[in-house]
């Protein structure tokens, strides 16, 4: 990084200074300097981390990278930045932390703010002894926060709140933020002071022509000497962005291979004849792309050969790896053929990026290959702005996948860990780490890291013979990428995340590829939450073999693995023992009660709405992490239903409306209206075109899932509507009631066909069994009770509960019944006999929503 040319951005680097030198309580404690892409941001933050370390004032600073993992990382950021404040945050900083209780020094990504700087900060001001040191400040510096992958917005709500706050308000200690203007972004920044927010926009255009003028006039002295007028030219063109005066200064003088003045007369003679027609709209975004096509003109070779195909992959690779490479780490994974020749040369790699020096570098301190600035890869992966080349980077994507596949396929074996026994733990093993180090080169470790990145960022269109690839995969090497990923610390579920998610949209569906990964999924989850994961050979010994025998017994398709490990201990599986007292996963997230969950019919995910910011929020179900959360309902979630292909989530609110998203993006699809009070509950259809809800208004509605149209409106009941359920077959809708009644309806005419009574007092929920012959209620009668669905009599009826029953639910196959209640507890019953099975207890609350998993 380096600093800004002196005299340039005067104004706003002074207004910075003022206020981090400003020591009044009314000084803003957070400013932020946002701008839209090579407007200069990150070198004004630089040039001001020189002048607060020389004052010192420079608690910490983080420059966030899409290039690096490790800087566009949420996890890091605040961890860096308290170990920076260690150091100059004095001893009572450092004990206040160290106080915290054990098992918090890193907790979960959402509480970091408070639990590592907050409460640590707020505990050593309060206990400092000098009332001078009470006055004195530090200024944090976080750049970038629109590069932090998935959470940068998230990140800023977090500081706003913890820095604003009146009781927890923090003295001594401001942040300065610097970003894009991205929405997300500029949404939650609106709680700051205007006076410390600041836009490179409201630099004037005199200034900042003036300050291009001055950084060209000491970057290419000579060529402004002899050709003043083609370096006015360039700062005419450059309208501000300093990204475009700094991208043709490297243009026109190579750093490792100088020009002379009239090869950069040449040069610049190119980017003078440049057509620029401005559009109306994005100008700044057309003024660097058309500079990018000069640089990318002059960088490629000729088309038509090997040479031009060549340079491509290298300039792809470098732009869509999801870590730098090295040269020789790019080397084979640009090869041209399969076998060594010219193209697998570390030097022609080297060429090629030397080529490419406008755009590219190799850094210093660990010889990986960078872009200068993001903008170039923003630039050569859109198919708006760079057209010519966006085909070349579709078809590296595919490239890439099937790359990292075929790396996988020729190094990955059984025993990546060279382990010669099973007995000890990994940790006792003195040389695991060499035999690691020896057997996963970084050619393979980035192929495990980052196959399925790659593969999510395939378009359907191109995965021609993707899908075979990938089922080869799994039928074996698979086992050996878990492995690897355990010696490489490496969680798996991140990438089988990805990887189902793009197997999710294939058409038509790989029934044999779902069954894969399903079985993935499993045995991982079986290794990973044991402790026989302490030794990684158990992968196999213990987990592979328990898992295929479980999976013989619950009737569940697994690949024959059993076949290729013939040493595999042979594990009898008599039955499943079901311990209803073992919590596998609690999860908080919610800020508030949930009302509903519901999972996808993968089994993968898990749909809640809640009371908090009126948001679903979807889970991955094996690790209880969030995938996404949605907002656009203005009051409670109060139901949420997957359709039955897993694609979208509809769900509803006391706002009196219903909402459908996207389950992959959390992106809203449609917001149906129409009911005229709060909307309780909502089921999708068998077939996934109905939507069916019932609410406070007293009906039942139907809706047509895809036009988001009412189809039809029941009337019956004399209270509101708390529950509704298609039947399996779709031809019938069962509702639950207020007035202490269940109706029963024809989906496709709306007529009432019947009207159940029996129940004491309001009923809560109602639920299908999966045959249809029977329906499950329950009520605030504390009951839950069996119906005949024919007939609408009362087949059973179970007490045990001690308060209202809210939510009862059939198990996938219909033998069980789950009901959750407001005594805390949630009961499975026998759904044939209403005998009591089990009672299950952890929430501190009152249980609103039960669910089973598809299996």
């Amino acid at each position: 990084r380096r600093a800004c040319t002196p005299e340039t951005r005067s104004e706003i680097i002074g207004k910075l200074k003022a206020w981090a030198k400003d020591t009044f309580t009314e000084s803003s404690p957070i400013f932020w300097l946002s701008g839209l892409a090579g407007t200069g941001k990150s070198t004004i933050a630089y040039t001001v981390c020189q002048y607060l370390k020389e004052e010192n004032l420079l608690g910490a600073s983080f420059f966030c990278s899409r290039n690096d993992p490790n800087a566009r990382d949420r996890k890091n950021i605040i961890p860096s930045i308290v170990t920076q404040l260690l150091h100059c945050g004095g001893a009572l900083f450092a004990t206040a932390l160290c106080a915290l209780p054990l098992g918090t020094i890193l907790p979960d990504n959402k509480q970091h703010v408070n639990e590592l700087l907050v409460q640590p900060w707020l505990r050593a001001r309060a206990s400092e002894p000098d009332p001078r040191k009470r006055h004195q400040h530090l200024v944090v510096v976080i750049d970038a926060l629109d590069e932090v992958e998935n959470d940068g917005p998230e990140l800023v709500a977090e500081l706003i709140r913890a820095l604003l706050a009146q009781d927890t308000r923090l003295q001594g200690i401001k942040f300065l933020l610097t970003s894009r203007p991205q929405p997300k972004i500029v949404a939650e920044c609106r709680p700051i002071d205007h006076r410390a927010i600041y836009s490179t926009e409201q630099i004037s255009p005199d200034d900042a022509t003036d300050d291009i003028r001055r950084y060209l006039r000491v970057e290419l002295p000579q060529l402004h000497e002899k050709y003043p007028h083609s370096v006015e030219s360039i700062v005419k063109h450059c309208a501000g962005l300093f990204i475009i005066a700094a991208t043709v200064v490297r243009y026109l003088d190579p750093p490792n291979d100088p020009l002379s003045l009239p090869q950069q007369k040449k040069r610049l003679a190119d980017f003078e004849n440049m057509n620029v027609a401005l559009p109306k709209a994005n100008k700044h975004e057309f003024r660097v792309d058309s500079l990018y096509r000069v640089v990318l003109d002059q960088a490629l070779p000729i088309e038509g050969g090997d040479e031009h195909e060549y340079a491509k992959r290298v300039m792809y690779a470098v732009v869509t790896a999801r870590q730098p490479l090295t040269v020789s780490e790019l080397a084979p994974l640009v090869a041209l053929h399969s076998e060594p020749d010219e193209w697998t040369d570390t030097d022609a790699v080297t060429i090629i990026i030397h080529r490419f020096h406008a755009v590219l570098y190799t850094s210093g301190h660990d010889h990986r290959v960078r872009t200068y600035h993001k903008s170039f890869r923003d630039f050569l992966l859109s198919t708006v702005r760079c057209n010519a080349h966006a085909e070349a980077a579709s078809d590296y994507f595919y490239y890439r996948t099937t790359t990292c596949l075929q790396v996988m396929e020729k190094a990955l074996r059984f025993n990546m860990g060279g382990f010669p026994s099973s007995y000890p733990l990994d940790i006792d093993d003195q040389d695991l780490a060499k035999r690691i180090k020896m057997n996963i080169n970084k050619e393979l470790e980035y192929a495990c890291r980052f196959w399925a990145t790659h593969l999510s960022s395939l378009r359907h269109e191109n995965e021609r013979n993707i899908r075979e690839a990938l089922v080869h995969f799994f039928r074996l090497k698979v086992l050996f990428w878990m492995e690897s990923m355990h010696l490489l610390k490496i969680d798996c579920r991140p990438s089988m995340h990805l990887a189902r998610d793009w197997a999710r949209h294939l058409k038509p569906q790989n029934k044999d590829l779902n069954v894969l990964m399903a079985a993935v999924d499993m045995l991982w989850a079986s290794f990973i939450n044991n402790t026989t994961s302490q030794s990684t050979p158990h992968l196999y010994i213990s987990s592979l073999a328990t898992v295929l025998a479980m999976s013989a017994m619950r009737s569940i398709s697994l690949p024959d693995w059993q076949s290729s490990f013939p040493g595999l201990p042979t594990v009898k599986c008599t039955g499943i023992l079901h311990e209803p007292s073992l919590l596998i996963i609690q999860r908080e997230g919610h800020n508030a009660s949930v009302h509903s969950v519901a999972f996808s019919p993968d089994g993968m995910r898990i749909a809640s709405g809640s009371d908090d910011l009126t948001t679903v929020r979807i889970w991955d179900a094996t690790t209880g992490t969030q995938v996404a959360k949605m907002k656009g309902h203005g009051d409670s979630v109060l139901s949420v239903a997957f359709s039955p292909d897993g694609t979208q989530i509809a769900s509803s609110s006391g706002d009196e409306t219903m909402g459908i998203w996207d389950a992959t993006t959390g992106a809203e699809v449609a917001m149906m209206e129409g009911h005229e009070s709060c909307v309780y509950s909502v089921a999708f259809s068998p077939d996934g075109m109905r939507i069916a809800s019932g609410s406070a208004d007293l009906t039942v509605r139907i809706w047509d899932a895809t036009t988001g149209t009412q189809v039809a409106k029941m009337k019956g009941h004399g209270d509101s509507v708390l529950s509704v359920a298609f039947s399996p077959d779709g031809t019938q809708i069962a509702s639950s009631s207020g007035d202490e009644t269940m109706g029963i309806w024809d989906a496709t005419t709306g007529a009432k066909v019947a009207m159940m009574e029996g129940h004491g007092d309001s009923v809560s929920s109602v639920a299908f069994s999966p045959d249809g012959m029977r329906i499950a209620s329950g009520s605030a009668d504390l009951t839950v009770r069996i119906w005949d669905a024919t007939t609408g009599t009362q087949v059973a009826m179970m007490e045990g509960h001690k308060s209202c029953v809210y939510s009862v639910a059939f198990s996938p196959d219909g033998t069980q019944i789950a009901s959750g209640s407001d005594d805390s507890t949630v009961r499975i019953w026998d759904a044939a006999t209403g005998i009591p099975v089990a009672k299950m207890e952890g929430h501190d609350s009152k249980f609103r929503s039960v669910a089973f998993s598809p299996d």
